[in-house]
């Protein structure tokens, strides 16, 4: 009996292939590839909610300029959330300032980004999720 090694060659690539694209939507965030200047986030959080892993880092920009990042990472099995963006809110904690939203911009499976720009300087919390499943993050703007 003779066996070719062609196709579980071909069965290797496909798995090593699609193997990278399930990595790179799962794999957490890190300071390194969140920010190609080398600027650290401010603030981050990761929080287990119903349907997987939700990352958020803030970075504070200058001119109280604000980026955030956000991940999420569905548990297997789970209807995907990831296809759809996250709710976020800022909220400013000393003048009971909130309702700000800003826009989510997808840059990859189950990850967005958004940029904005705060009012005013002081206590910020960003609170980020799918319907009652959040995640919240304190920051200060400066």
């Amino acid at each position: 009996m003779k066996i070719s090694a062609l196709p579980l060659l071909a069965a290797l690539g496909v798995f090593g292939f699609a193997g990278a694209f399930v990595w790179a939507a799962v794999r957490p965030i890190t300071p390194d590839a969140a920010e190609a200047d080398g600027k650290m986030p401010t603030a981050n959080v990761s929080e287990v909610i119903s349907d997987g892993l939700l990352d958020m880092q803030v970075f504070v920009l200058d001119d109280l300029g604000v980026r955030l990042e956000l991940r999420f990472a569905a548990n297997s099995g789970a209807v995907s959330a990831a296809r759809t963006s996250p709710d976020v809110n800022l909220a400013m904690l000393d003048m009971h300032m909130d309702g700000l939203d800003p826009t989510l911009e997808p840059t990859g499976p189950g990850a967005w980004r958004a940029r904005f720009q705060l009012p005013m300087a002081g206590r910020w919390v960003i609170s980020a999720g799918f319907a009652e499943d959040r995640a919240e993050v304190e920051f200060d703007a400066r």
